[in-house]
């Protein structure tokens, strides 16, 4: 059911795309609240309590796929790699003094150089995506095995 559109979604092709004129509405009120389902569901409900709200809410977001939405305005893996890829190889301008052929003459102009702190926030984003790198913190233990064998072997009169 994904359709690519070249415009901006209407709402018939939201509700095409979603399933139900409810879906729709609960989608676009989502993201009026800041894609605050709870607060969403509030508003469309407001004599339900705000516990209730929160269960109702979470389980009518659980019902509306995303994808097909995104697809619509371009917004899918094509496009995300895209731009990785153009964040790797980002650039800034900065202003050099660039020396002409006549002694003395200086001209100021600008050059593009690497952004390397841009660079590296989408170098940590694809390390991510391919799995080299992770958001967690590892943390290393260094366990002596041996002197538990030992201790184990005496325990169980294993002395060879």
């Amino acid at each position: 059911m994904s359709k690519k559109i070249t415009k901006k979604p209407t709402l018939d092709d939201l509700e095409e795309m979603l399933g139900s004129k409810e879906r729709v509405l609960f989608y676009l009120t989502w993201l009026k609240h800041d894609r605050n389902a709870t607060r969403a569901y509030l508003e469309l409900h407001p004599n339900v309590t705000e516990q209730s709200a929160g269960v109702l809410g979470a389980k009518m977001l659980g019902n509306i796929s995303i994808l097909p939405i995104a697809n619509a305005y371009n917004l899918n893996h094509e496009r995300y790699l895209k731009m990785i890829d153009e964040g790797l190889e980002a650039t800034k301008p900065i202003s050099a003094l660039i020396s002409g052929k006549d002694a003395g003459s200086k001209d100021m102009d600008f050059i593009d150089v690497p952004d390397h702190q841009t660079r590296l926030k989408y170098h940590d984003k694809l390390g991510k995506l391919i799995g080299v790198e992770s958001d967690k913190q590892q943390t290393n233990v260094q366990v002596n095995v041996l002197n538990k064998l030992d201790n184990l072997k005496k325990d169980y009169n294993l002395d060879e």
